[in-house]
This record gives structure tokens, C-alpha cells and sequence, in this order.
């Protein structure tokens, strides 16, 4: 039987239709790319950069023990940007221990909520201004993208008895963070471009 060319076309876009799909499903159990454009490498690199900075900056800002449970975090989302998590203790009191069984005094316990409530200011401020200073070096986001910082704060409610928040979130968005950069957005409209939660 002889096809016309027409008939040729559609047997022709058939077959190669079912040849994609069948190369597709064998490279089914490959890495699935978000974005083309991106190159991961970098990026691996960019955050591990950026944690050792937000890590660095905490144990400067905020002094005493243990203020840094543990090493920041960070990971790329695609259409959205990058995201920092990490866990911070801003509640210094007496240690209980089995030379001084005394309770904490009910003075003692607002010093150390009112001094919390302080160092989280001071952590907020301090993560704005790194976020200007060093967001940049996030080189593999887009304008439109987000950084964002997630801080979680040990939680003392029980100990102190006052209400505290437990999770602390920052982002802005890469554009600004240029704009800081290069002078186009004064350093103290920055803090103006950063959305900030706190619950």
C-alpha cells in the first residue's frame, strides 16, 4: 500500500512521538532539572558560602554559651530563591545544677525574658545587614527571587513563664539586595524591603 505524503507526515510524527516518550521513561530514574538555566554546582557552593556567614554572624552578634544549636542549613527552590534554617538559644539564666538547687527568683526569670527579647532585635537587625551585605554572593538567583532566613529560638516559654516567639522569618527579594549593593537603596531603607514574620 502506498501512503501519500500527508499520511507519511502522521505515520512519521507518530513514531517519533512514541520514541520520545520511550527514551524519556528509561531516563526516568535521572536527576530531574527545574531550571536548565541553573548551574547547581555554583550554587551548592553560593550556600555553603552564605551559612558560614549567617553562622558567623550569630556567634559574633550574640554572645554567651551554646547561642548556635547547631550549623545553618540552606537549600535552593526553584521559582523561588534561597532558604537558610537554623536554630538559636537567646535565653541566658542561672543554671540549675546539683551545687545550687535554688529556683530561679521570679526577678530572675524577667531579666532573662527581657534580655531575650532584646537579642532578638539584635539578631533581626543583624540578619538584615547581612542579608545586603553578603546576599549577593548568591550569584545563581534571579531578580525576582526570594532569600529568605527562617530562624527558630529555642523554646523557654515554660521556663519563663512569658510568652516568646519561636520562629522568626526574613526574606527579600534579590533586586533589593542588588539595589543595596549599589548604593541605588540607602542602608537604612533596607530594613524597609525585608518582609519579616515573627510568631
Amino acid at each position: 500500500m502506498v501512503l501519500t505524503r500527508k499520511e507519511a507526515v502522521l505515520v512519521f510524527l507518530l513514531l517519533w512521538s512514541l520514541s520520545v516518550s520511550t527514551v524519556s521513561r528509561g531516563q526516568g530514574s535521572e536527576a530531574v532539572s527545574f531550571n536548565g538555566a541553573l548551574d547547581y554546582n555554583a550554587i551548592k557552593k553560593d550556600l555553603a558560602v552564605f551559612q558560614g556567614v549567617i553562622d558567623t554572624t550569630v556567634k559574633q552578634i550574640i554572645q554567651g554559651p551554646f547561642s548556635i544549636l547547631g550549623s545553618t542549613k540552606g537549600t535552593y527552590l526553584p521559582e523561588y530563591g534561597a532558604v537558610f534554617n537554623l536554630e538559636v538559644n537567646l535565653y541566658q539564666i542561672r543554671q540549675l545544677s546539683p551545687f545550687d538547687f535554688r529556683p530561679h527568683t521570679e526577678k530572675e526569670l524577667n531579666d532573662a525574658h527581657d534580655l531575650m527579647m532584646k537579642r532578638i532585635e539584635i539578631l533581626k537587625e543583624g540578619l538584615v545587614k547581612t542579608m545586603g551585605e553578603h546576599g549577593s554572593s548568591l550569584g545563581q538567583l534571579k531578580p525576582n527571587d526570594y532569600l529568605t532566613v527562617v530562624v527558630h529560638l529555642f523554646s523557654v516559654e515554660a521556663e519563663s513563664k512569658r510568652p516568646a516567639p519561636s520562629q522568626i522569618i526574613l526574606r527579600v527579594k534579590k533586586s533589593f539586595i542588588t539595589d543595596y549593593r549599589e548604593n541605588r537603596l540607602p542602608p537604612g531603607d533596607l530594613a524597609k524591603k525585608v518582609e519579616l514574620v515573627q510568631f
